[in-house]
């Protein structure tokens, strides 16, 4: 027996029905919600979905709240990550220039642009 949904995956069982576009985009986030993911406690590709919002590793058994079709980590462990990242370009950066006695010329950030504004309208006179 062949497969009837080659082509479209998942979204197959929805026919001609709600256009290509849409199936498309069902299809590719069925893939990733379904799929395994790396869980953050013991680091295996062994993080699925068990409900909306609820994922659990079958490795370790650790159930994590996260968002409903990929798991991604809180806000305050991205902000963590990203301090401890431009900590350790600091520290390289320090590292390789400990041997060396050149001035280090600090990198300024380019201003960001401001939008123009745009002039005010008068207010029509009602006659």
């Amino acid at each position: 027996m062949s497969k009837r949904t080659k082509k479209v995956g998942t979204s197959g069982r929805f026919g001609p029905r709600y256009g290509v576009t849409v199936r498309k985009r069902i299809a590719d986030v069925e893939a990733v919600t379904k799929g395994r993911h790396e869980c953050p406690v013991c680091h295996g590709e062994a993080l699925g979905r068990s409900a909306t919002g609820i994922w659990i590793c079958r490795r370790c058994g650790a159930k994590m709240a996260s968002s409903s079709y990929m798991p991604t980590p809180p806000a305050a462990i991205r902000r963590e990550i990203a301090e401890v990242l431009a900590k350790a370009e600091g520290k390289e950066e320090a590292v390789a220039l400990k041997g060396e006695e050149i001035e280090v010329a600090t990198v300024e950030e380019p201003a960001k642009e401001e939008k123009a504004k745009k002039p005010k309208r008068k207010a029509k006179k009602k006659e």
